[in-house]
């Protein structure tokens, strides 16, 4: 019945394509964090399909393949993270699907529902983080699960901090020097069965970020762009840029070219 949810990737080599990766897929961090770092740099975060265009969202892995890859279009993180865990799978990888929580609390941890999907890539006797379906500040590579040890992930630091009950929770410091949480989970992994239903919560509930308004946003060499609340943004390491989205004409041109989507 859910077969559908683990198919093997129908082509693995215009996947590599799609997101402008030729070089080596040898199993090792490097590999793996080049990989991380093509995908956020062509493949947009973005929920479009959702509110303007009122289509559901399957997890199926022949319809996340045609719609990121054929069509290039992005998704959010259930999505992302599921093509891009079939694409590792396809390139030997081993992969687990973890369920994790969101955190937006700069002082602290809030308890938040857990409505995210990471990745955790076994290589050897270690484990990396990975994530191509958050958007924003999460690390444009593979960050090694290790309790406590400062990573840096072009040019921004990320660490670990392990709980009781093989909890782990990511941390970023932030251009203030602040600490901030982002990301929990445990390592066990889940069923892809498991998340049909945090999706449909993501995707059909009014109080969703998802359903309440219109988001695009893709890294760049230097920062990122995005669409969100009416403001097209270009961030850089020396500035920020904003300008109003005053019609979907203007909109629909600004996803075009800086995110090469076209909606159909």
């Amino acid at each position: 019945m859910y077969e559908a949810l683990s198919a093997p990737l129908p082509d693995r080599e215009r996947y590599l394509e799609r997101i402008g990766y030729s070089g080596p897929v040898e199993h090792t961090q490097e590999v793996l964090s080049a990989l991380v770092y093509a995908h956020h740099q062509t493949v947009p975060f973005e929920n479009y399909d959702l509110c303007e265009l009122g289509r559901p969202i399957s997890l199926e892995i022949e319809h996340l393949y045609d719609k990121i890859v054929v069509n290039r279009r992005g998704g959010y993180c259930f999505e992302m993270n599921a093509a891009f865990a079939s694409l590792l799978t396809a390139l030997g990888f081993d992969v687990w699907p973890i369920l994790a929580r969101i955190f937006r609390a700069p002082n602290g941890i809030e308890p938040t529902p857990p409505l995210h999907r990471i990745n955790l890539v076994c290589i050897g006797d270690h484990k990396y983080f990975v994530d191509v379906g958050f958007g924003g500040a999460m690390p444009a590579g593979a960050v090694a699960l290790e309790d406590g040890a400062i990573q840096e992930v072009r040019g921004s630091l990320y660490h670990f901090k392990k709980q009781p009950l093989d909890k782990w929770v990511l941390y970023r410091e932030t251009s203030e020097k602040a600490i901030e949480p982002m990301i929990g989970f445990t390592e066990r992994p889940n069923e892809a069965v498991d998340f049909i239903t945090p999706n449909y919560y993501t995707s059909m509930n009014p109080e969703s970020m998802f359903v309440r308004g219109r988001i695009a946003n893709l890294r760049s060499d230097d920062g990122f762009v995005t669409i969100s609340n009416g403001l097209f943004r270009q961030v850089t390491q020396t500035g920020e840029t904003s300008t109003p989205v005053e019609s979907k004409e203007q909109e629909f041109a600004l996803l075009k070219e800086h995110f090469g989507i076209v909606l159909t």
